[in-house]
């Protein structure tokens, strides 16, 4: 159900959303656009247990209600309290940034994980890694996490956990030890491709900073609570409230909440793009709506909500859409004091 402000205070559903009289404007270049305010309430039937019992699945997008392609400020209405959803902008980063991290990012993106939990679906047996494809060798299968497989190699059974494969990775710091090191080594570390491929991550420093430039003046509150949490710790990226990216390459994300960030900030969402395809929007499920998110948009989002892709379709043959993701990691002030 969404509402504008006026028919909230009145009680009444309109039969269609109109903009707020209290709608921002937003300036780029000579340009000005209102933003559109909308006040969301989740349909009574799509409680938290329902959200749950369909987490790790797809929501397509006939299930939503509004797709967004402009400039939005969205509030969410729920339990009797109001707060921000979502802010979107369209086309407000620099495009040059833009390319010069889908050149330096695309490869990165491209290495598949089996680690990315209820995001990457359902477990589907040929999505699984080669390592472990064969029913018959798992300890245990949930939903969208296998427990324990039995080695190909020497019959033994292995306690890792493991899920779907996808096409993620993460970039900037991360809050777990490195294993390599084995014991005594520090609580947090530089990822692999911030600390291997040093050009490419000083490359895409700029465009970082434009993010979290974006986040800074749409999400004050939030981002200044964020940048203070981020300075206790050197493990965080320079001049922003982040601590980590997460890079998708033509990734399709089932419903999930984001875990292990900063519980009071925004997940910042921006798309990167070669060639042409459809779909890809990032819906909230619960609230019945979803952001139609392209090249140099900007998104900021309350990523502890429900939320998941529509499904992605090629128009040209090769299409790239890179998307990334900067947030905090939360266990970061653990390595307080510590250097990186």
């Amino acid at each position: 159900m969404t509402l504008t402000k006026k028919n909230l205070l009145k009680g009444r559903k309109p039969s269609k959303v109109k903009k707020s009289n209290k709608a921002k404007k937003h300036t780029k270049g000579k340009k000005t656009q209102k933003v559109k305010v909308l006040y969301i309430k989740p349909d009574p039937k799509h409680t938290d247990e329902f959200m749950k019992s369909k987490e790790g699945e797809y929501f397509e997008k006939s299930w939503y209600n509004k797709i967004i392609n402009y400039n939005c400020d969205a509030y969410q209405i729920k339990d009797g309290k109001t707060k921000l959803l979502f802010k979107f902008r369209k086309k407000v980063l620099s495009d040059k940034l833009c390319k010069v991290g889908i050149a330096n990012l695309k490869k990165a993106a491209m290495k598949k994980h089996d680690n990315r939990g209820a995001s990457a679906g359902v477990i589907a047996y040929d999505k699984l890694p080669s390592y472990a494809n064969e029913k018959q060798q798992f300890d245990r299968v949930d939903k969208f996490r296998i427990i324990g497989y039995k080695s190909k190699r020497n019959g033994k059974w292995i306690n890792n956990s493991f899920g779907n494969l996808s096409q993620s990775n993460i970039i900037g710091y991360f809050d777990k030890r490195d294993r390599n090191l084995g014991v005594g080594a520090p609580p947090c570390r530089k990822t692999a491709f911030s600390s291997d491929q040093v050009e490419q991550w000083d490359n895409v420093q700029p465009l970082i900073k434009q993010i979290n430039h974006m986040y800074k003046t749409l999400v004050p509150t939030q981002h200044r609570m964020q940048l203070k949490e981020a300075k206790q710790t050197d493990f965080h990226i320079k001049d922003t409230a982040f601590s980590t990216v997460t890079i998708n390459y033509n990734w399709r994300t089932a419903l999930h909440k984001d875990a292990g960030d900063y519980k009071q900030g925004f997940g910042n969402l921006v798309i990167l793009e070669e060639g042409k395809y459809k779909g890809g929007a990032i819906g909230f499920p619960q609230f019945g709506v979803a952001i139609d998110v392209r090249h140099c948009d900007f998104l900021a989002m309350d990523v502890h909500e429900w939320h998941c892709n529509t499904k992605i379709e090629p128009i040209t043959k090769d299409f790239t859409r890179l998307s990334l993701v900067s947030y905090l990691r939360e266990n970061m002030v653990k390595c307080k004091g510590l250097k990186n």
